[in-house]
């Protein structure tokens, strides 16, 4: 575990910009940052004493917190892949490079250049922070912004700057109304909270830490709560609230932001890309002549050069401005081929497949589709970690913000990186304009952001890409976590171990069911036709995972933090016409009231892996395809909340299909899906039915159903067993049903 970022030196120089510190000054900031959490009130006044008689020390410190904002609505503008992948790319550069040349250029430092500022806490994931001179704060603010603007157009941002106390660098606002006096500490707080008016408001802000009931106000869990609050982290959410009202306001917290904004003239010719903006630049795409407006061409030419490919005349007609000299080296495509060099990546499956070959990056969607078994499917992941912003809020010092947004940013990418290296193999795609055939890595990273990221895989590797995604993430990130412990005082959530639905014996789904992580990721993974609107992708995929991390927090509320997964096999468009809630109301009965629940949707990580678990046994068994379509019509055959047809239907089913089939159904549906696993209560199921768990929703003691036999269904076509696909032979769809017979 490497040191602790010493954030002391910087905050020294800047409270004496624009000269050198002191000796005795650094010693006092590391003294006032090594302060203890639970600090009576009169060591505080006293320290507070000590700053005021030294004339540095009692100089404001700056902080400068911003990033982009309507990401999404200038990444996806275009539907075009080469084009999100350059909007992306350009976000992510400025949010971290173009940040750091700023600081580098006001706060001149003798470091690499390739590495970030030491003033910078963090930098990634479409926000920075760092500290700053007061008085040059508000500047610096206002050229992040500008950055923003000129390398993009059209991309919104906001910056903020903000000026503290040395002694709230490490108990955060002390002095609320910025009078200098008694600090607002925890004798205070715990009057306050006497007050009923004062009351609900207090415990809503300071929000208790594990181990301590919302409901208890008891003075011993007041002060935990106070404590857990009065950290740095405050200050960052005093910044979040600034940045959120200068998004909303435009005019608030510092000079009024311009927005950037394109007439449309009658006569102008719209951008084919954007369709929003008047065209300025011709542009050769593929063998087509492209009208583009300079954002939408910006996008163009960072996309290629991203990917290492010809920009051609798009250097001449966007003069003066010029791609990021170093946008290549830092893409996501030079750090997966860094990766596939390392000491690690050398040894996976891709690596050895790929030998000294050199392969092209994915030229659009349908080199991604043609990797898929079935063929012309691509699978959208978008994940996002779970309490990563109240995690942060807590931290109790700036160094403790850099070590976790800095585990973040590595866990997040090795996870992806190790994940499309274990599934993924380079493929061999077709070159249109040639006729050739050349190496094509069959993915996508448009995004890994700190705790978020969006990848595009084949459609039948998708499941197992998730799955290994979320595995990597929440063990290494949950072991990273405990090292930093001692190091910067992080105080990690400890999960308790919850009843799975899935009670079979899959070694993957038993080892994510033992593992007790820290920090979960929630995934929504979309599968569907190539030439799907991404739009359209963009915003289902969004949809489930906003379903999945709903399905997190009923598990957080039992105290298990691990994420969980939702997922769609979207064969055609039309399946859904309005949002995935409502069509899963109408078609799958997924709302409060039902009593018979046709999906088990969303899944824990270690639910998800014995769903896949168990699609693979029944390919490998050669269970007949036309049986499980036909078990999947009789459970709309039940009448109301029975489901006594359907039942019956699948009793008769797996008598009828023999040895070893029905052995199979017996093994991994019944006995892994609808009988109570280890640890939990309530009914046994009625095949192919589970019963509904209790701790979802109550149903007034009258029984509740699921089923996960839709959910097989919809993913059997893209699990693959053994790295292919297998489809079983048709059994005579004649065959009779238990009602027939």
């Amino acid at each position: 575990m490497t040191e602790p970022h010493d954030f002391a030196p910087q905050i020294a120089r800047y409270l004496a910009h624009p000269d050198e510190p002191p000796q005795t000054l650094l010693d006092l900031v590391r003294e006032v940052l090594a302060m203890p959490e639970a600090c009576p009130l009169v060591a505080l006044q006293e320290m507070q004493r000590r700053i005021d008689a030294d004339p540095l020390a009692r100089r404001p410190i700056g902080l400068v917190y911003g990033g982009a904002t309507k990401i999404k609505g200038y990444v996806f503008e275009a539907p075009k892949l080469p084009e999100i992948r350059g909007a992306s790319a350009l976000l992510d550069w400025v949010g971290e490079q173009g940040v750091n040349r700023i600081w580098r250029e006001h706060l001149p430092i003798a470091t690499p250049a390739d590495t970030l500022h030491p003033a910078i806490v963090y930098a990634g994931g479409g926000s920075f922070l760092a500290f700053a001179p007061a008085e040059l704060a508000p500047a610096l603010a206002t050229a992040v912004e500008r950055e923003y603007t000129t390398q993009t157009l059209t991309a919104n941002s906001v910056a903020v700057a903000a000026s503290f106390n040395l002694l709230e660098l490490r108990y955060g606002r002390l002095y609320p109304a910025g009078r200098q006096g008694e600090p607002y500490w925890v004798e205070r707080f715990l009057a306050d909270c006497q007050d009923e008016r004062k009351r609900a408001a207090l415990l809503e802000y300071y929000y208790p830490p594990e181990g301590v009931a919302s409901g208890d106000t008891s003075d011993e869990a007041l002060r935990r709560r106070f404590f857990n609050r009065k950290t740095f982290g405050e200050l960052v959410t005093v910044l979040a609230t600034m940045f959120n009202h200068r998004r909303d306001e435009r005019a608030s917290h510092g000079e009024t932001r311009s927005l950037p904004h394109y007439a449309m003239m009658p006569w102008a010719e719209k951008c084919q890309s954007s369709d929003v903006r008047p065209a300025v630049i011709t542009a050769r795409v593929g063998s087509d002549d492209r009208l583009l407006s300079e954002p939408s061409a910006r996008k163009l030419a960072a996309g290629r050069a991203v990917k290492g490919v010809e920009i051609g005349s798009l250097v001449s007609n966007l003069k003066p401005w010029t791609v990021p000299e170093d946008l290549e080296a830092r893409s996501w495509e030079r750090r997966w081929l860094d990766y596939l060099r390392s000491e690690e990546g050398r040894r996976t499956a891709y690596a050895v497949d790929l030998q000294e070959r050199s392969a092209d990056p994915a030229k659009d969607l349908a080199d991604i589709g043609a990797a898929s078994t079935p063929g012309r499917y691509i699978g959208l992941i978008y994940a996002d970690g779970n309490n990563i912003g109240r995690l942060m809020a807590t931290l109790a010092t700036p160094a403790a913000y850099h070590a976790v947004s800095r585990a973040l940013s590595d866990v997040a990418q090795n996870a992806v990186f190790a994940a499309l290296a274990r599934h993924l193999r380079p493929v061999e795609a077709r070159d249109e304009e040639t006729g050739n055939r050349r190496p094509v890595h069959p993915f996508e990273i448009l995004t890994i952001g700190g705790d978020d990221l969006f990848v595009i895989v084949p459609g039948s590797k998708a499941f197992d890409v998730a799955l290994s995604i979320a595995r990597n993430f929440e063990r290494e990130l949950t072991g990273r976590f405990k090292g930093l412990e001692r190091s910067v005082g992080l105080s990690v959530l400890t999960s308790q171990r919850i009843p799975m639905r899935y009670a079979g014996d899959d070694v993957t789904a038993k080892e994510l069911g033992e593992f007790l992580p820290s920090v979960g990721l929630s995934a929504g993974v979309l599968i569907a036709q190539e030439n799907t609107p991404f739009f359209f992708l963009r915003d289902r995929v969004e949809e489930l995972q906003k379903l999945a991390k709903k399905r997190a927090r009923t598990s957080a509320k039992q105290s298990f933090y691990g994420g969980a997964v939702d997922f769609m096999a979207m064969k055609s468009i039309t399946m859904v016409s309005d949002d995935i809630a409502a069509f899963r109301k109408e078609a799958l009965g997924d709302h409060k009231e039902s009593r018979r629940r046709l999906t088990a949707r969303p899944y824990t990580w270690a639910e998800f892996a014995g769903l896949l678990a168990t699609v693979r046994t029944l390919k490998q068994a050669r269970m007949p395809r036309s049986q499980l379509y036909r078990l999947r019509r009789a459970l709309d055959a039940d009448q109301g909340d029975s489901v006594l047809v359907s039942t019956m239907e699948y009793l008769y089913t797996r008598a009828r299909l023999g040895k070893p089939l029905d052995k199979t159904l017996l093994t991994h549906i019944e006995q892994a899906w609808c009988y109570p696993s280890v640890g939990a209560t309530g009914r046994i199921g009625m095949p192919p039915w589970s019963p509904w768990p209790k701790e979802w929703t109550e149903k007034n003691g009258k029984p509740a159903y699921e089923t996960i036999w839709p959910d097989l269904l919809e993913a059997y076509e893209f699990v693959e067993t053994d790295g292919h696909s297998q489809v079983a032979p048709e059994a005579n769809a004649a065959e009779p049903s238990v009602a027939e017979a």
